[in-house]
């Protein structure tokens, strides 16, 4: 039987780079392709590898941004990895990290890639799930009525405050706790602080959820290099390596939330990532005491408060009493510590992964002390959806 541990020691991340955060449309003209490549270079100089020595590409949530543009781009060396994983949003952004790790661990490619790359002004339909996209998975609910991933996740929010006495109290905190981890970070996007009676003031977008619950819409390009443990040592960037990365589904979850309704019943009122969390943590051979800090993807803040319960913070039916007795902030669990998808960017998770490889550099802006172990969580909801625990040194 083969070691579910294989891989733990033997991937690192060496450099992550960005463009500009930019609001929905507002690089149309440059596009999705000019916009990566800035990002890939800025990884790389980050690195300290130049972008000729990539040979492998990674990516999730179709991007349009073809491995084969970026290397003619840069005049890489020959594609040995031209990765694509499925799944809507951030969900399967793990995937894209795991892939491009097993590359390089087992000697597939030698310097990989993962980039995520949005301009939304080249996208039919909006991703900030207040607008209804065209999209397949969407066929089943909308007769329904429900045609945005802000209807069905509201409908969710919704089951767990029934069957949990979760309050819209607790969706206030995880908003408010984005405010305050965002107010310190020069590039996020929403900077200002956010009270109590400001969140209730604010209209629902689809009832409980109000504006401050969900992500914005962005345009940015994200991207991070993964090279394995042995060059990583000989590189002089700071590594952050890989422990471990799952992702998959419960079974009958389906396209989760996102217009099939087939999963169990205490699947519902959840992210969706028990046996995620379960796989992933098995594979590290870490466990929720160990994470100091956690990224946890919030495209709408019920969501976190589900992920808190699946990734083991708390128990099930719990994460809104959790949330409102001082369970997230830097002198607890250091939560979304950048301003997340709701206050930092929207970059289908991959600033999350940036913010943690930041937080075991040492180098963030809400610097959580002694920093070793990070958990990023993919978006809840699609199938597949992911997770990756990012540990400072060799694990």
């Amino acid at each position: 039987m083969a070691d579910a541990n294989w891989l733990r020691g033997r991937a690192a991340i060496v450099g992550i780079g960005s463009t500009a955060y930019g609001l929905r449309g507002e690089f149309t003209e440059r596009g999705e392709l000019s916009m990566a490549a800035e990002a890939v270079a800025a990884a790389c100089a980050d690195a300290g590898i130049a972008p000729a020595d990539i040979d492998g590409w990674s990516s999730y949530s179709m991007d349009g941004t073809e491995p084969g543009d970026l290397a003619h781009a840069f005049g890489s060396r020959p594609v040995r990895l031209a990765s694509m994983t499925h799944g809507g949003g951030g969900a399967a952004m793990g995937g894209a990290f795991l892939h491009a790790a097993m590359a390089v661990a087992t000697g597939q490619a030698d310097v990989c890639v993962v980039y995520r790359s949005i301009c939304q002004g080249q996208m039919p339909y909006g991703q900030a799930m207040a607008k209804a996209p065209r999209l397949p998975a969407f066929s089943w609910a909308v007769p329904y009525g429900l045609m945005a991933p802000g209807q069905m996740f509201a409908l969710a929010a919704v089951r767990h405050m029934h069957l949990y006495g979760t309050t819209e109290e607790h969706f206030c905190r995880i908003a408010v706790n984005a405010r305050e981890m965002a107010a310190n970070n020069p590039l996020a996007r929403f900077r200002q602080p956010l009270s109590v009676d400001q969140y209730f003031s604010m209209p629902y977008i689809y009832e409980p959820m109000r504006r401050p619950d969900f992500c914005m819409e962005s345009d940015v390009a994200v991207a991070v290099v993964i090279t394995s443990a042995e060059r990583a040592a000989d590189l002089d960037a700071h590594a952050v390596h890989i422990a471990a990365a799952s992702f998959g589904a419960p079974q009958r979850y389906g396209q989760g939330l996102l217009g099939s309704y087939n999963m169990r019943d205490d699947d519902f009122a959840s992210a969706g990532q028990r046996t995620v969390a379960a796989d992933l943590y098995s594979k590290a051979g870490l466990g929720p005491s160990d994470v100091d800090v956690a990224q946890i993807y919030d495209h709408f803040s019920p969501l976190v408060l589900m992920g808190l319960e699946d990734f083991g913070f708390c128990e099930i039916g719990e994460s809104g009493p959790f949330v409102a007795s001082g369970g997230i902030g830097l002198d607890a669990l250091p939560l979304n510590t950048s301003g997340g998808n709701l206050a930092e960017v929207y970059a289908h998770g991959m600033t999350l992964v940036t913010e943690a490889v930041r937080q075991l550099r040492g180098t963030a802006v809400n610097q959580v002390a002694d920093a070793e172990v990070a958990l990023v969580v993919g978006g809840a909801g699609p199938t597949p959806t992911s997770a990756l625990i990012l540990t400072k040194g060799t694990p």
